[in-house]
């Protein structure tokens, strides 16, 4: 039993590491394209990173529950008080919507005509603010499978409310850039970024 419960925990890690590296690299090129329309050639790039993201997150989802399913059948209902596990499940139930919502209305705005620069405000700031919603939240739950000190100690409500003020501050942060477009300091940073 301990073995399987091993092997099941390293896929998850695993899973979690390659989700990471695949969304960090994936953000990182959508930045440096943020000034150019997407060619079919990023276009396919953008649909074949979110399959793979959608494929690692089923994997997450299953082998989590595994472990839920391991770790009360060892402990009982001990298990399931933990407040960081049902942070865990509502930090990674929010990126699942998020990763929906990044489906169906961030990649349509910058899959079409225009370059992320060149959008409407408002379209800008509904892209900034799902992918700082999507970066924390992934982050933020990678944090949490490795805080084993926060087992059984820290109380749901304070956990959450660390993610609400990381997901305001990102969000924050992620729409005031996106907003510099509007007022024309987007030159400014590109030439800093091209340093």
């Amino acid at each position: 039993m301990e073995t399987i419960k091993l092997a099941i925990r390293f896929s998850h890690l695993l899973a979690a590491c390659f989700a990471l590296v695949t969304i960090l690299k994936a953000d990182r090129r959508l930045w440096s394209w943020r000034q150019r329309p997407l060619d079919e050639t990023r276009r396919r790039y953008l649909g074949r990173t979110a399959h793979r993201v959608t494929q690692l997150l089923i994997l997450l989802w299953g082998t989590g529950l595994m472990l839920v399913v391991l770790g009360y059948s060892e402990h009982g209902m001990a298990y399931l008080a933990n407040p960081k596990l049902w942070t865990k499940f509502s930090v990674v139930a929010l990126l699942s919507v998020n990763g929906y919502l990044l489906h169906r209305v961030a990649f349509p705005l910058i899959s079409v005509r225009l370059p992320l620069t060149g959008l409407p405000l408002q379209e800008r700031l509904t892209v900034a603010v799902l992918g700082a919603v999507s970066m924390t939240s992934w982050l933020f739950a990678a944090w949490l499978g490795i805080a084993r000190e926060w087992n059984q100690r820290e109380p749901y409500t304070q956990l959450m409310g660390l993610y609400l003020l990381l997901l305001i501050a990102a969000a924050g942060g992620a729409m005031a850039t996106f907003a510099l477009f509007e007022s024309g300091v987007s030159g400014l940073l590109g030439r800093f970024n091209n340093r």
